[in-house]
């Protein structure tokens, strides 16, 4: 009886959910995420950069309920969005750890650069070093950590520091050298 109500049990759209993947065709992947009937991801959500499919048949997928249509009986899944949500979930655990973040400067914009954290982020051009950059574009395609001063999912803005960190980095340095130069007093 219990695994027959477990047939029925419904998953709440927007939830991430791990499946199996238990068909591949030209359209879709078929994915079992333990309802009556399999999920459907479209087959592009599983290319690569060389448009190569990486879908394998049992290979475990995390994927988010996007819709349920029930006229067809299917569930619409999107293993795209499930990343995206586990992106979110480690920026928000990140920004509650006052914990860092690594990211590439993708290009500059307006007032500063977009880095990709998972997700494009902002960095301001003040907040990108500490003093003002002559030449931003060195800073192109370089790999840095963050901190992630705000974020705002529902409006998908992230706001990060570099200068945060080198100057805590330097303070260090300066806490360090100043011990030192202690030490050699106390030796005289």
């Amino acid at each position: 009886m219990s695994m027959y109500e477990e047939s029925f049990k419904r998953f709440a759209e927007g939830e991430v959910v791990t499946g199996k993947i238990i068909a591949v065709d030209k359209d879709y992947v078929l994915v079992d995420i333990g309802y009556k009937s399999e999920g459907q991801i479209r087959i592009q959500e599983f290319r690569d950069e060389s448009g190569e499919i990486n879908a394998n048949i049992d290979d475990e997928v995390e994927v988010m309920v996007e819709f349920w249509d029930e006229e067809e009986e299917r569930v619409v899944l999107s293993k795209e969005k499930a990343a995206k949500v586990k992106v979110w979930e480690a920026i928000r655990e990140t920004y509650d750890a006052d914990g860092t973040v690594e990211g590439v400067i993708v290009s500059r914009v307006k007032g500063g650069f977009s880095v990709d954290i998972g997700l494009q982020a902002f960095l301001p051009g003040s907040q990108a070093d500490l003093r003002p950059i002559r030449n931003m574009d060195e800073m192109v395609n370089q790999t840095y950590e963050f901190k992630i001063l705000k974020y705002n999912k529902k409006r998908n803005n992230i706001v990060l520091s570099r200068r945060i960190l080198l100057e805590a980095e330097r303070e260090t340095m300066r806490t360090a050298t100043l011990s030192a130069i202690e030490n050699d007093k106390v030796m005289e």
